[in-house]
């Protein structure tokens, strides 16, 4: 008798463990999917060899200071650097030209805050849209990859790698988060030490706070960060204060939002009912925080559409859906998972922002009118730093809805002009100020530049919508034209098609 029970009792623990190891393969693929890791890869076919040596004739070049054009200029290039610059350039005999008569060559731009998360196609829309480089604030194992290939000739931007955000949750639910979300989970100071210790060794560019750090974490990470003399980016924790901030060593913000945030919990936490008066506390406390930035040297991210769109995507995601390319979105990250509804997802049954079904119409008002005093506040603060002159970097957290990763830089440049930013103040947002805080050696049409470049048919000092007329995408040695960048988004649009499990439920945006 001992023995059939000992025979059951083995049996339901294999069937139990059998479960285990299903569910387990079963959410692993479910997060792959929604990552966009299980999407198909395009391949645009460009078998193009690099060219050693070039130069670009009869070109306007922005000047290094960003402010103006120098006309009918020569760019000559070499092991994919910038040797010189100028109209009377003595150009070495049989190397090969471009002609840029009646066009602008400008840096390539900089995202400075995106989630490649698992979308490998991604790296085709950056470089289809003039980003040479980016940001990536979560980086994972196939990212850095990806960052080598690139460096090996592979087509994609300059990528710059954020380590895993730090984040502190109890044993359980740490354990999930961390798999869940790619969150670096840490509980002690030792951790946090261990943990960047090991990054650093495994090549990431910065660490990130995460808005769930404790404060005890922040200010360990912090020492962390100082003590293996590598930069520290991110969210200013919930735990934390703006005075926390100041005492750190936090280089950069990674949402001007962070600072709303960091108000709404001095005054207490604002509601519909009390929106003036937070308005009225913002205004009275933003110049205050613009110069703490300076005095301690700390730049922020704009990622002003994204928090302006909050509210819209509330009230009206059908609209804000087909404004996107969202033929070009990775149809995993739009589609979510069934894992969870609130994770990641973009379209109406799944998008991250909706109101919950449930909600009558006087809580949606409420709700509205929470969120626009929100983006008010934002442009409140975002007016003060650029008034006082805070380091401002151009991003758009590119893959959270409804942010289609290169196209989301046009309209963060677009959603600045129209904030106050001059042209000349967005280019440097887009180069030179993000080639400096990374000492990536870009950001400017200069020799000893690196040639991540960008020719444009329109002056975008002019008008910021110019950036949107690209011609030409040079990365070092690797000319594209229009022609190649149209193939790479074709590609990347048939492979999204092949691989989307519902249709897109909205018109596609162009």
């Amino acid at each position: 008798m001992r023995k059939w029970i000992v025979r059951i009792v083995l049996g339901v623990a294999a069937v139990m463990m059998v479960g285990a190891v299903s569910s387990y393969l079963f959410i692993d693929r479910e997060l792959t999917r929604m990552y966009g890791g299980l999407t198909e890869v395009a391949d645009p076919a460009l078998s193009k060899e690099g060219m050693d040596s070039y130069a670009i004739f009869h070109v306007n070049v922005l000047a290094p200071e960003g402010d103006r054009f120098l006309p009918d200029q020569i760019v000559t290039i070499r092991d994919g650097e910038i040797r010189s610059v100028g109209n009377s350039t003595t150009v070495p005999r049989g190397i090969p030209s471009l002609v840029g008569r009646d066009m602008y060559l400008v840096p390539g731009f900089t995202d400075s805050h995106v989630h490649l998360w698992e979308s490998e196609n991604d790296l085709l829309l950056y470089v289809a849209n003039g980003v040479t480089q980016v940001r990536d604030m979560n980086s994972l194992p196939v990212n850095l990859r990806w960052r080598d290939e690139i460096e090996g000739g592979r087509i994609g931007p300059d990528i710059f790698a954020v380590a895993p955000q730090f984040a502190t949750f109890g044993p359980m639910e740490g354990a999930f988060v961390g798999w869940v979300q790619h969150k670096t989970i840490v509980r002690t100071a030792e951790q946090v030490d261990k943990a960047v210790q090991d990054y650093v060794a495994k090549g990431y560019d910065a660490m990130k706070a995460s808005s769930y750090l404790d404060r005890e974490g922040y200010i360990a990470l912090s020492a962390a960060a100082a003590k293996h003399d590598i930069p520290l980016v991110g969210h200013l924790p919930v735990a934390t204060g703006l005075e926390d901030l100041w005492a750190s060593h936090q280089s950069e913000v990674a949402h001007v939002e962070e600072f709303v945030k960091a108000l709404d919990r001095e005054f207490g936490g604002y509601s519909a009912d009390t929106a003036e008066d937070f308005l009225t506390f913002v205004r009275g406390r933003s110049e205050d925080v613009a110069d703490q930035m300076i005095a301690h040297d700390i730049s922020v991210t704009s990622t002003l559409e994204l928090i302006d769109s909050f509210q819209r995507q509330k009230s009206d995601l059908q609209t804000e859906l087909g404004a996107a390319k969202l033929v070009y979105e990775n149809p995993g990250i739009a589609e979510g998972t069934v894992i969870t509804s609130r994770g990641m997802g973009w379209l109406p049954d799944v998008n991250i922002y909706r109101w919950p079904d449930q909600w009558d119409d006087d809580r949606k008002a409420r709700s509205r009118l929470y969120w626009q005093t929100y983006a008010e506040a934002q442009h409140i603060l975002f007016e003060a730093f650029m008034a006082r002159g805070v380091a401002i970097m151009t991003g758009t957290d590119a893959n959270v809805p409804v942010r289609v990763p290169g196209f989301s830089l046009h309209g963060e440049m677009t959603a600045l002009q129209a904030a106050g930013m001059s042209p000349a103040q967005i280019l440097a947002s887009a180069t030179s100020v993000p080639g400096d805080f990374m000492g990536t050696s870009t950001g400017q049409v200069r020799p000893g530049q690196k040639a991540n470049l960008v020719l444009l048919r329109e002056n975008p000092l002019e008008d910021i919508g110019a950036t949107d007329a690209i011609e030409m995408v040079i990365i070092g040695d690797s000319v594209f034209n229009r022609k190649d960048l149209d193939q790479m988004l074709d590609t990347v649009k048939a492979a999204n098609d092949a691989s989307r499990t519902v249709p897109i439920p909205v018109a596609e945006g162009g």
